[in-house]
């Protein structure tokens, strides 16, 4: 088994998943697993008022889907270390991160790191404007 093809397989599985928003999109959620991204009222009643058609849901699901690809591309370039993240520090190098496959159990989790670090990322944000 090759574990890289594997996993990029897979995330190309994921990218096609998370990118079939048509249900979304013609009912659209009162609540989002998330909190922080739930729709407004006033969001939720534009998307009902569009009537949105078979080809006008593809047409979006193929813009998110290469949306999500081009995230999920920018994110390897920095772990490949050919794109540099925003260092806080200008004396600070980035060199990448290498993934590797697991052999025994760890305790820090990136996907559990993903959501946690958004409060950060956030607040670093508001406070660069």
């Amino acid at each position: 088994m090759d574990s890289r093809q594997l996993f990029l397989r897979e995330i190309h599985n994921i990218i096609k998943e998370y990118s079939e928003i048509g249900e979304q999109l013609k009912q659209p959620p009162k609540e989002l697993p998330w909190e922080e991204f739930n729709l407004t009222k006033d969001e939720i009643n534009s998307l009902e008022t569009l009537g949105f058609t078979d080809a006008s849901i593809s047409a979006i699901e193929k813009i998110v889907r290469d949306n999500i690809m081009g995230a999920f591309h920018s994110a390897f370039c920095l772990l490949d270390g050919v794109s540099d993240p925003v260092l806080e520090n200008d004396d600070d190098m980035w060199f990448g991160l290498k993934l590797v496959e697991k052999q025994e159990e760890e305790e820090d989790f990136l996907h559990d790191e993903l959501y946690s670090s958004y409060w950060d990322w956030r607040e670093l944000n508001n406070k660069n404007k």
